[in-house]
């Protein structure tokens, strides 16, 4: 099973052809994309979006419809080979989204989500940390199998702090993976702060965790997987 995750910055620098074609190359089997638009991905017989951000109004501060010059935006979609068999509500339904999957692991739930919309700037970003820490607090009651995947602004590693919103988030984070018996698969990955943060009891299914796509080659972001696979 691969899991993959990529923030395509609305396609705004690399139009969206590109990033179709690129992405419909890849195999995975579930992919999360952030700051979304919606794009025609084959292999996907299913597609879940958070609800999309009003058109020709100041949303959050900002007229998606004239940033995005009409394109129809989408903070997060789930792309899937397999159907999903439950959707949780959330707090904030225009940036996250959690659904339950059927898969050989057992059920699993994909809340995917952004923290740091635009990044440091207030009161966004300590919104969407408390909103996702909510979410998936009451989520694990009813499914501990759950996996955080998409864009948290923040890398893990000790010497990117500049790479972060700031210390106290990342502190947050840390203690709620702890908390929730997760784990970040893409925490030792190098400028990376787009993560797929599983549960503990997958960690001796991990096979590969790393970039499937550089920086500035369909985005500001890189893209990141996780391939977790049985054990024989």
């Amino acid at each position: 099973m691969k899991i993959a995750t990529l923030n395509i910055d609305w396609c705004k620098k690399f139009k969206s052809e590109k990033v179709e074609m690129f992405l419909s190359q890849q195999d995975f089997d579930f992919l999360i994309l952030t700051e979304a638009v919606n794009l025609n991905l084959s292999q996907f017989p299913f597609k879940y979006f958070s609800e999309q951000i009003p058109e020709n109004t100041v949303y959050e501060g900002l007229n998606y419809s004239k940033y995005l010059s009409g394109e129809k935006a989408y903070r997060t979609i789930i792309y899937s080979k397999v159907p999903s068999a439950r959707i949780f509500s959330v707090i904030d339904n225009k940036t996250s989204l959690a659904l339950e999957f059927k898969t050989e692991f057992g059920d699993l739930v994909i809340y995917a989500t952004i923290i740091g919309t635009q990044f440091k700037r207030k009161p966004f970003a300590k919104n969407e940390l408390e909103n996702c820490i909510n979410d998936c607090n009451r989520i694990s009651k009813i499914n501990s199998n759950i996996l955080i995947i998409g864009d948290l602004n923040t890398s893990f590693l000790e010497n990117e702090k500049h790479y972060c919103i700031n210390s106290e988030t990342t502190k947050v984070l840390k203690s709620l993976f702890e908390k929730l018996n997760l784990i970040n698969s893409t925490e030792k990955i190098k400028k990376n702060i787009d993560h797929i943060i599983i549960p503990k009891f997958l960690v001796e299914n991990i096979t590969e965790a790393k970039t499937f796509v550089e920086k500035e080659i369909l985005s500001d972001h890189q893209g990141v997987f996780v391939s977790i696979n049985p054990i024989f």
